[in-house]
């Protein structure tokens, strides 16, 4: 075996140009198999840590993936109002830990305003129980004072202190409340969800400054900024309330008291399950993904079997050497499998350098905040593995052209 190894190196060295072609073509196959896999495995993961430790949602009833999109993604269509006095209630339930209002309407340069309390900054979490963190500034302090979303702030060059202006609703129809200043008071970290591009105000600010809107069109009251902050206007209506409970193990009971909530139709939402259900309509694209990935290893592998039926060419007399030498049938089926593992496993070697690197070099330069394993897990090896065999079983192919060719030679040992 010693000397098959031996024979397939100085093969190999003779034919250095096509051997390299060969790994680099399996290298880049690999990136492509493993990198998929692992970007969709993060991204998955990440995707359904959106939101994390929240057990409920309540709303008004709709679509569970309607409130979802709405409360926790900021996309969709608003829900119905519920009143204020609903949360109350719902905050004081025995089993209830901590509850968090959110209201969703106004906004900033196309960007989710989002109304709330600093409950909203305590209690949310993501990925591993990550908590929201700034990168300068704090929470609310005044009235109105906004948190701004790192995405926000980085895309429109908005600074700590700097004055801004919230619209009323979104999109075309959108108005300014122009002679309301609001002040950043706080620049969140990136946190690859939602909140990177939002914006935050208080609940108490969103209720004062809609008190000029009445059946959607703006009335002047000529009332100073100064003397609605002073009206201590209490909020009436929100769109949600987000809900930690002080044991999971209540998650459906209290969601049926929420569906039989007293004084109001409302709708209990488990956030895991309807994560779980939002990414199923985004599966067929992870294997659409796969499946290209797929496709082009195999083609990495056809190209190297066409590789060394190309080069038989240049091994015609090599091969004849050998067979006139007593080299076995078998013998020359295990240098073409040997060299067909020496280009596959450097190809799989090669390939998750290269991958490794990418990866550390698009952290460093996008400071992407969803975690992407630098390292193989146990069904990416298994998947290298069955690489490694089915290279090994296709290079039956050119040893048997080669064989057929020393037997048209007439150089067929006899024994």
């Amino acid at each position: 075996m010693k000397t098959l190894w031996l024979l397939t190196s100085k093969s190999i060295a003779n034919r250095r140009m096509a051997f390299t072609l060969s790994i680099i073509s399996i290298a880049i196959s690999v990136v492509l198999l493993l990198g998929i896999d692992r970007v969709t495995k993060a991204a998955k993961n990440h995707f359904l840590n959106t939101i994390n430790q929240t057990d409920l949602i309540a709303a008004a009833p709709d679509g569970s993936l309607d409130i979802l999109l709405n409360l926790v993604f900021h996309m969709g269509d608003p829900l119905k109002e519920v009143d204020y006095s609903s949360y109350q209630t719902i905050s004081k339930m025995d089993e209830v830990a901590w509850a968090v209002p959110i209201s969703v309407g106004d906004s900033f340069k196309s960007y989710d305003a989002v109304s709330t309390t600093n409950d909203y900054f305590k209690y949310y979490k993501y990925a591993s129980s990550k908590s929201l963190l700034f990168s300068s500034g704090a929470d609310f302090r005044d009235f109105y004072d906004v948190v701004v979303g790192s995405e926000v702030a980085k895309k429109l060059h908005l600074t700590l202190h700097e004055t801004i202006h919230l619209s009323h609703s979104n999109g075309a129809s959108a108005h300014a409340h122009a002679n309301r200043d609001f002040h950043i008071c706080g620049i969140l970290k990136p946190t690859g969800t939602p909140n990177d591009t939002s914006l935050f105000f208080q609940l108490k600010a969103d209720e004062a400054i809609h008190i000029e809107w009445q059946s959607g069109h703006f009335v002047d009251m000529h009332i100073s900024s100064e003397q609605l902050a002073k009206m201590n206007i209490q909020p009436k209506h929100i769109s949600g309330v987000l809900i930690g409970l002080k044991n999971r193990s209540d998650i459906l009971n209290v969601a049926d008291k929420l569906e039989h909530f007293k004084g109001e139709n409302l709708k209990a939402v488990i956030p895991a399950k309807a994560l779980s259900k939002l990414y199923l309509l985004l599966k067929n694209m992870q294997e659409i993904l796969t499946l290209i990935s797929g496709v082009v290893f195999v083609a990495a592998i056809f190209g190297m079997i066409a590789t060394m039926l190309a080069t038989l060419g240049e091994r015609r007399r090599e091969i004849a050497i050998l067979r006139t030498l007593g080299a076995t049938i078998k013998s020359i089926f295990i240098l073409f499998a040997l060299e067909a593992f020496i280009i596959v496993a450097s190809g799989i070697l090669f390939g998750n350098i290269l991958l490794t690197l990418l990866l550390i070099l698009n952290n460093l330069v996008f400071n992407t905040t969803v975690q992407i394993s630098y390292f193989p897990d146990v069904s990416e090896l298994a998947l290298l593995f069955i690489m490694l065999i089915s290279a090994i079983i296709v290079s039956v192919l050119p040893a048997l052209k080669s064989y057929k060719n020393s037997l048209q030679d007439g150089l067929m040992v006899k024994i």
